[in-house]
């Protein structure tokens, strides 16, 4: 059978949709993991069939997009440049672009900041090229990410406060928006607390919560309750502020409970990260020990090398 090539630059309406529901059933909790990528699959095998390589390219993107959620970096990689192949192909600079970053974002988590920040500079210049402010957003606050884990906090704040206020320009009913304000807040917080700016931290961490209450979706709460166990754990609540109790631990548990909902493995160790160095401030050491443990186990799973040593480091200083 002869297979006619189509070179459209944007994936078709349909096929689009029909991409975005298995995300958003599987992102929510209703459908799981194995469930959707076999749906995936046969979206794949459609548009393979069809020849309509921009919907091969946004397939490939979605199923890179779950297997870095699920912390499986160097399969995320290989979806993520099946995807820019595609989109190369048709032309399509800015979603090659999204590629790239995504590609970035993995690397990331790989620990390789050098390649990352390499990648995420090539994106973000694509994407001011073409006015695209949402992915803009994105590149800065992944970029701020990387230069936080380099302990390059200057760096680290100018691209986080850039990255938050065009979070802010996106608008109100596109569907990332919420997720992304919600992790460049807990970036912030995180930065703020390294910092010893506590009030500022607190106003960003605040700011997470907010969004999280009136979108309760995995991540946002996830992002949202590590920043507020973060903020807590080094600063306690504010006297005037009776929202919260003030027990990191409460919202340490409450952001692992939200991650487990969608099986983000990398998130949950990096709240188990979090909470140990919580509970070692506080001279539970013991408990500290047992969470790093456990944390270092999964980041070296899944191939979260930067993580995994730090983890190991701090166990060495616990113990």
């Amino acid at each position: 059978m002869t297979i006619t090539i189509v070179l459209d630059r944007e994936p078709t309406a349909d096929f689009q949709a029909k991409c975005l529901d298995v995300t958003y059933q599987w992102e929510g909790g209703k459908l799981p993991y194995p469930e959707a990528r076999h749906m995936l699959s046969l979206l794949t095998q459609d548009a393979s069939i069809r020849g309509h390589l921009a919907d091969q390219g946004r397939v490939e993107q979605i199923i890179g997009y779950m297997e870095v959620v699920r912390g499986n970096l160097n399969v995320s990689i290989h979806h993520f440049e099946r995807a820019r192949a595609a989109y190369n192909q048709v032309k399509n600079t800015n979603r090659a672009a999204i590629c790239d970053m995504n590609i970035g974002e993995s690397y990331r988590n790989k620990g390789d900041f050098k390649r990352a920040l390499t990648l995420y500079g090539k994106a973000y210049e694509a994407f001011n090229a073409e006015k695209d402010i949402e992915n803009q957003a994105f590149a800065l606050t992944y970029r701020g990410q990387a230069w936080l884990s380099m302990k390059r906090l200057d760096a680290a704040q100018t691209d986080l406060v850039a990255g938050a206020l065009l979070a802010e320009q996106i608008p109100v009913d596109v569907d990332d928006r919420t997720v992304l304000l919600c992790e460049v807040n807990l970036a912030l917080t995180r930065l703020y607390i390294q910092r010893e700016r506590y009030g500022m931290a607190w106003e960003t961490a605040i700011k997470a919560y907010e969004i999280s209450q009136r979108t309760p979706q995995a991540f946002e709460k996830g992002y949202s309750y590590r920043a507020l166990a973060e903020i807590i754990s080094a600063a306690g609540v504010p006297p005037m502020d009776k929202r919260f109790v003030n027990a990191a631990n409460h919202y340490f548990q409450a952001a692992n409970d939200a991650f487990q909902e969608i099986h983000a493995e990398g998130e949950i160790a990096r709240t188990m990260f979090a909470h140990a160095i919580s509970l070692a401030r506080n001279g539970r050491k013991m408990a500290a020990a047992r969470k790093l443990q456990l944390a270092m186990i999964i980041f070296t799973r899944l191939g979260m090398v930067d993580d995994a040593a730090r983890a190991a480091e701090m166990q060495l200083e616990v113990l």
